[in-house]
């Protein structure tokens, strides 16, 4: 039987957002199947400096063996640096930013800070892409590109690949920043692109996953669940469909588990 290990969860207080918590998470888990899981903390846009949300989410993972942490940036701050030496002195992997929701562009000097100081400390960037209501130019696929070369040894995932709208887009940034027996360091996050109607703006299909495949190999692609917003029915749902894809057994090994764990593993 495989072991999951799954991206892409955001994770929120009982009080704030009940469906979130990490008790139906863990429910969420055991239904579809997910051994492992990287969980990101809430956004403090959410919580006007009423939550710090880094130190909320590390008390709430120091008893969990199977939950790995990722932190989030409070961008109306400026002690950038500060703020990503922190995430990593709580022993989080990596930090989650959503450039849309955030509004933050994506090569700015804000992002650059924080970027620089988590080239530093083996940190993951793992960025939301795709339409998501907000000034494109901000964070336009290509301009994750330019972020990769200013930052060579940054690891970082490409979340929903540009979903529906910028898929192509996010192929090339993908292609450009890999050439064959070199490591990657640029990911592409399959999350919330297997539902055509639950996930519309971000759907690729069964044919673009594998020309993605085909073009960028399958050591380039993670597996994400993006909790709440998918329930634990949808994620099983996608997960049976990843199981079922005509696609080799490596691949599969590859997406839903084994390209995270040694992605994780190198910090």
């Amino acid at each position: 039987m495989r072991e999951i290990f799954a991206n892409h969860a955001h994770v929120f207080p009982e009080s704030f957002r009940q469906d979130g918590s990490i008790p139906v998470l863990k429910e969420a888990m055991d239904y579809a199947g997910i051994a492992s899981c990287v969980c990101f903390a809430p956004f403090y846009e959410y919580f006007h400096g009423a939550l710090d949300s880094n130190e909320w989410l590390s008390q709430e993972l120091k008893d969990e063996t199977n939950l790995v942490g990722f932190g989030v940036i409070d961008f109306s701050s400026h002690n950038y640096a500060d703020q990503v030496k922190k995430i990593a002195d709580l022993g989080f992997k990596g930090i989650k930013v959503h450039p849309a929701f955030q509004k933050v562009r994506i090569d700015g000097p804000e992002c650059s800070a924080v970027y620089a100081e988590a080239e530093k400390k083996n940190l993951i960037i793992s960025f939301h892409t795709g339409i998501h209501w907000h000034r494109i130019a901000d964070y336009n696929m290509l301009l994750f590109d330019e972020v990769a070369y200013r930052f060579p040894s940054l690891r970082i995932t490409l979340e929903h690949v540009g979903g529906y709208c910028f898929f192509k887009d996010a192929v090339a940034v993908l292609l450009n920043n890999h050439r064959s027996g070199a490591p990657y360091h640029v990911y592409a996050g399959l999350t919330s692109v297997f539902d055509r109607d639950m996930n519309r703006y971000w759907y690729l299909s069964d044919e673009q996953i594998k020309d993605l495949l085909w073009l960028v190999g399958e050591e380039a692609c993670i597996f994400g669940i993006d909790f709440p917003f998918n329930s634990a029915i949808e994620i099983k749902r996608v997960i049976d469909h990843i199981e079922s894809m005509d696609i080799p057994e490596m691949s599969k090994d590859a997406i839903l588990g084994g390209n995270l764990s040694r992605l994780l593993a190198t910090r």
